[in-house]
């Protein structure tokens, strides 16, 4: 049994063709995503620049906003896949 196989069974909506049932919320949620973390990313810069100091050193924010990255994106990858039509695994 394939990787791609085990991966439909998992979850059906992966398979070109196939799409979550209201695809057009979970599309709205990955647009929102990318909205705010440009808008939180330019208000942490424009803060900065200001000089408004966060109670926390920029190493601790560079890994909080990679922690936020490491999970917002695979999860913004799989809303991609399953609320796309055009995109997903094929069948063998």
């Amino acid at each position: 049994m394939s990787i791609i196989n085990i991966l439909l069974k998992l979850s059906p909506a992966l398979e070109k063709g196939q799409s979550l049932a209201n695809r057009e919320t979970w599309t709205n949620v990955v647009l929102i995503k990318n909205a705010l973390y440009t808008v939180f990313g330019f208000l942490l810069i424009l803060s900065k620049q200001f000089g408004y100091e966060f109670p926390i050193s920029d190493t601790q924010l560079i890994t909080l906003a990679g922690a936020l990255a490491s999970i917002g994106e695979p999860v913004a990858a799989y809303l991609h896949i399953t609320t796309n039509t055009h995109a997903g695994l094929v069948r063998n």
